[in-house]
């Protein structure tokens, strides 16, 4: 008659020790990492390096129009794609991707 409650003993031990396994990893999380929000902002910009074509595909997106040149510049401190367009809105666009982070760093039109 010992049997059935040396069975639900060794049950009890094994779901305690799943349990607080579980207990354990969980509070092993920094609690600064888990409180921290994301930001707007860093979720929008891939977080890769951009090509020239994928820098005039995002170009064209918020500037339709035809794109006159292509090309490695660099604007506001940072290595950026430079894309002009002559727009459908009758304006001459230049826009600029950081070529790190595929964020827009500026765009100008003429």
């Amino acid at each position: 008659m010992n049997k059935p409650a040396a069975y639900c003993s060794a049950a009890l031990l094994i779901l305690a020790a799943a349990f607080s396994g579980s207990t354990l990893a969980y509070d092993s999380k920094p609690a600064a990492a888990a409180a921290a929000p994301a930001t707007p902002a860093a979720a929008a910009a891939p977080a890769r390096e951009i090509t020239k074509e994928q820098a005039v595909e995002m170009a064209l997106k918020a500037h339709p129009g035809e794109v006159t040149k292509a090309y490695q510049d660099s604007k506001k401190g940072k290595q950026t794609w430079e894309v002009k367009i002559n727009g459908t809105d009758g304006k001459k666009w230049e826009v600029h991707y950081e070529i790190k982070t595929g964020a827009l760093v500026s765009e100008e039109s003429k």
